[in-house]
């Protein structure tokens, strides 16, 4: 009976893998509405400006503040999709980690976490819930860039 059961639950676990695998998505581009004017303050992207601002208004969309109230008179920042938002930001530090060990070129890092963050931009009020359980049981950062760089495509 444990055979059984054991073998069950393998050919479930991969079965489930398998599907989470070919998994596209897909949703609509926005990121051209991705400019934005970032204030003096706002610290500097180690790959230079254009990445400042991408990441400013990434911060824009999902992260926000809620008015003060007399319980409340200091509240924390709330965040809006956080395993998305997460994601990216540890996807942008395995970028910087990489950059520093001297493993990839700067255009390859340009080139993907562009995508990345064209991607997190364009689809931040769009029904992501699948996509983000994904992301919420995907801690391979290897496998968090596959998913914003090959398997979320952008019409």
């Amino acid at each position: 009976m444990k055979k059984i059961s054991f073998i069950f639950m393998l050919s479930t676990i991969l079965v489930v893998s398998h599907a989470q695998n070919k998994e596209t998505f897909r949703f609509v581009d926005k990121s051209g509405e991705m400019e934005i004017e970032v204030p003096e303050y706002a610290q500097q992207h180690y790959l230079g400006e254009e990445f400042t601002k991408k990441f400013y208004a990434l911060k824009e969309k999902y992260v926000y503040r809620p008015e003060a109230s007399f319980n409340s008179p200091t509240p924390a920042s709330i965040t809006e999709k956080p395993s998305i938002y997460n994601s990216l930001k540890k996807l942008d530090k395995y970028y910087k980690k990489q950059l520093k060990k001297g493993t990839v070129q700067q255009e390859e890092v340009r080139a993907s976490l562009s995508k990345a963050l064209a991607v997190g931009y364009s689809i931040r009020y769009a029904d992501t819930s699948d996509l983000e359980t994904i992301l919420w049981k995907t801690k391979d950062i290897a496998e968090i860039e596959k998913i914003f760089t090959e398997k979320i495509v952008l019409n």
